[in-house]
């Protein structure tokens, strides 16, 4: 194979991630020189090892959105890239700024937004592919991760999906369904086991939530403030906090300065990226680097930190909502 038929995937680590990389995969037909998972904070981190990958002629990104900093960051890698006749392509259904949009077109990228369907859609409805794929087989993957994704559930996928990975299970795990998938097995017995025990934990967690929820009222608007627990996917921890506070926005904070927002009918995309983040209307997160002196505190508060990013939010949230 010459180098120009290696190429490399670099994804988010969720199932929509995972999925988005499993279509690709299968429309070109051999695995990849190289893949990577990557959180969308996390791009700058995973660009200081990608600026050094050559031996490939397509680089794809798929379900990863972006922000000011990260754009300005990775824009002159991806020119470099480009010049040096690597193809790059991107796959996302985040909200993307119309100038990110106009200057990745503007040196080369092949670049496809849509909002419309998850990210594993966005592969399978505008990337290449060989003659020989099996479109049933990617239609139903396309429909099962969305459903989870998009939180339609309008496929009895959908909330296993959403379970079977977890943003903080190791790459091997997410290595094991991908080639699963790549069997084109949209399930497999060997997953049971792992969904059984995520389900039972993650019912006994419920209760664990509650015990820091922060309420504050901003510009009319009820916050939900909680910390993120390792059994409970982020959106399923955000909806039970919102029906059993009534509240109109939840932040799930983790102890690292990791913050998943979630809304109703509130656009929260705005605060995520003014707090150096982004995503959705009604799903974004951002983090944020926590101060030495919260950290100290953290031994003797189990609060210290959900206290400082719940200020920061407060702080810098009226402007954002209208």
């Amino acid at each position: 194979m010459s180098g120009s038929d290696k190429y490399m995937v670099v994804t988010h680590t969720d199932m929509d991630g995972v999925g988005s990389a499993a279509v690709y995969i299968h429309y070109r037909g051999y695995m990849p020189a190289h893949i990577m998972f990557t959180e969308p904070y996390l791009l700058i981190e995973a660009f200081k090892k990608i600026k050094k990958i050559n031996d490939v002629g397509t680089i794809a990104f798929m379900d990863l959105g972006m922000n000011q900093k990260t754009f300005e960051y990775i824009k002159p890698i991806l020119e470099e890239k480009i010049r040096g006749g690597i193809r790059i392509e991107w796959y996302d259904h985040h909200v993307w700024d119309a100038e990110w949009l106009k200057e990745f077109e503007k040196i080369g990228v092949d670049i496809h937004v849509d909002r419309s369907i998850c990210a594993t859609g966005v592969v399978a409805r505008y990337a290449q592919h060989r003659e020989q794929i099996n479109k049933d087989f990617v239609e139903e993957l396309v429909r099962g991760v969305c459903s989870g994704d998009l939180w339609r559930f309008d496929h009895w996928l959908g909330p296993w999906y959403l379970r079977l990975i977890r943003r903080d299970d190791p790459d091997t795990w997410r290595m094991k369904v991908l080639e699963t998938i790549l069997e084109e097995k949209l399930w497999d017995k060997s997953f049971n086991d792992i969904l059984i025990e995520r389900v039972e934990k993650e019912i006994n967690a419920y209760k664990e939530i509650e015990k820091h929820v922060r309420i504050k009222n901003i510009n009319g608007i009820i916050f939900a403030f909680i910390k993120s627990n390792k059994y409970i996917e982020n959106s399923f921890a955000a909806a039970y906090i919102m029906a059993r506070k009534n509240a109109e926005v939840v932040a799930v904070i983790s102890d690292q300065g990791k913050v998943s927002l979630r809304s109703r009918n509130v656009n929260i995309r705005e605060i995520a990226k003014a707090l150096g983040g982004g995503g959705h209307p009604h799903a974004s997160g951002f983090a944020l680097k926590i101060p030495l002196l919260i950290k100290l505190k953290k031994p003797f508060s189990e609060t210290a930190v959900l206290d400082y990013i719940m200020n920061r939010i407060v702080e810098i949230a009226p402007q954002y909502l209208s």
